[in-house]
């Protein structure tokens, strides 16, 4: 019988030769001692930290333990589409790493690894999610910035669950719809579309509420922005209190703003007084229970209005007015124009969802569990193989010295998904080489690149869509006045 080798284990074989002379026909070599395929997206000594920290142990099944399960869940988000039957054919022959028992045994049932997954605690898939986000290393060095400040982007986004008694129960059905859904909301870094943190409830919890539970995933040194439904007062108290500075869009009107002009700045831009509105009041003293909560103190922000002019090919224009607050007050070292530019990376949000739902679990795909508990498992899982992607898609892009923008994510997807595919026998020896990290490596380098970034519009809703199409096109940008009244 072949030596064994127990992760962590200083005892080491004779040889890579002597292993496959051992082992007999049909067994798999590793071409790098300890490599694994599977590092491609998660780590066996990151799966065991995770489970010591939620304290959920090993589980009890001779071969589905807990973490086998937990890479298994990672599997059916990463093969999306495929049933559990072709996602355990696929992994079972790599995961000795995770339980060196399974050397000895056949893979188990789907139906077995659909039980398993219920008993796997939903706070281990997303520790597993927040561990990543923690050990990521290579987002500042290649991270966008602006002004020395990592650029991050925040918004939200719903998944669609099965129309189960017990979803109905804990997801909301939205008016008109089918489903139940599940509304998650994310901080995204915006040069790599990496997610930095997310939260996740029912989409009858607004994407407002479930900010303030993510508000605290900010970080000094980062520049974040939000869409014009996030701003209030409360908000922003204290989301610039975590020391992040802020470039948020508000509503245009006269009266949507509570605010009044102190001056305007040198480069067109003004600095504010904030103050609470009766509403904004309202709504803290409904949030907290306290409706003798007082009025929150005025602030001071600084408004920078623009306009952004579209011109198409054919010379077609169209004019979007914008009003974002920040909290980078001197327009000598952060000029309005710059802001205004900035603000176009908000967008980078949009596209991470869109790569998670269309990319990698599949267009017009419900997720696979039937109960509250397996959805809320699945969409951890998902945030973690998506940032696993990125990770190596980021990874690339530092080595070839390119914005990461164009290493193609479905490229790195489909390279990451040969690289856990079998690896035909031998003819003449039956033995199977087991893929290196460097293959998966060079697959990635050498695939197909994305274009360099080019400003283009599409239509935004469905009618649109039946009779335009996407254009390129050129922005200006213009920065205006505001219709705020005086501070006297």
């Amino acid at each position: 019988m072949a030596d064994s080798v127990m992760p962590g284990s200083s005892v080491k074989p004779v040889s890579d030769l002597r292993q496959a002379v051992l082992s007999g026909p049909g067994a798999e070599v590793d071409a790098v001692l300890g490599s694994s395929a599977l590092t491609a997206v998660t780590r066996a000594d990151t799966v065991g930290a995770v489970l010591a920290e939620v304290d959920a142990g090993g589980g009890r099944r001779r071969s589905l333990t807990h973490p086998v399960v937990t890479v298994l869940i990672l599997g059916l988000c990463l093969f999306s589409g495929e049933g559990y039957a072709g996602v355990l054919s696929r992994l079972w022959p790599l995961l000795g790493t995770f339980n060196p028992g399974l050397l000895l045994s056949g893979p188990v049932s789907a139906v077995a690894l659909s039980q398993a997954r219920a008993r796997l605690p939903v706070a281990v898939m997303r520790a597993l999610f927040e561990a990543g986000v923690r050990r990521c290393g290579v987002e500042p060095a290649c991270g966008q910035r602006v002004f020395g400040l990592l650029v991050t982007a925040v918004d939200g986004t719903v998944f669609d669950v099965a129309a189960t008694r017990a979803m109905r129960t804990r997801f909301a059905v939205p008016s008109g719809g089918r489903f139940p859904q599940v509304r998650v909301v994310t901080l995204v870094a915006c040069g790599t579309r990496r997610v930095m943190g997310a939260v996740l409830d029912s989409a009858a919890i607004s994407e407002q509420a479930l900010w303030d539970r993510l508000v605290p995933a900010l970080r000094v040194g980062t520049l974040n922005m939000a869409d014009r439904n996030f701003f209030s007062m409360h908000r922003w108290r204290t989301a610039s209190a975590t020391g992040a500075h802020l470039v948020w869009r508000v509503k245009n009107g006269r009266k949507s703003l509570p605010a009044r002009v102190l001056t305007q700045l040198s480069d067109g831009s003004y600095l504010l007084r904030l103050r609470e509105s009766d509403a904004m009041l309202r709504a803290r003293r409904k949030a907290v229970g306290d409706p003798e909560a007082v009025r929150l103190p005025d602030i001071t922000a600084r408004m920078v209005e623009f306009t952004v002019t579209l011109t198409d090919q054919a010379g077609r224009c169209s004019f979007s007015r914008f009003r974002v607050l920040t909290t980078l007050l001197d327009p000598d070292l952060y000029p309005g124009a710059t802001i205004a530019a900035c603000y176009a990376e908000r967008w980078q949000v949009e596209i991470a969802y869109k790569t998670i739902k269309s990319s990698l679990r599949g267009p017009g795909r419900r997720l696979r569990g039937q109960s509250p508990d397996l959805a809320e498992q699945e969409i951890w899982a998902l945030l973690a193989v998506y940032n696993a992607v990125v990770d190596h898609a980021v990874a690339a892009a530092v080595e070839l010295g390119i914005d990461p923008d164009r290493i193609s994510f479905t490229t790195v997807l489909r390279a990451i998904r040969d690289h856990l595919a079998p690896v035909p026998a031998c003819g003449h020896c039956g033995q199977r080489t087991r893929r290196q990290s460097g293959d998966l490596r060079a697959a990635i380098i050498t695939g197909p690149r994305n274009q360099s970034r080019t400003p283009r519009t599409s239509p935004r809703t469905a009618a649109d869509r039946q009779t335009q199409h996407t254009r390129n096109i050129t922005y200006s940008i213009k920065i205006g006045k505001a219709n705020l009244p005086r501070a006297t």
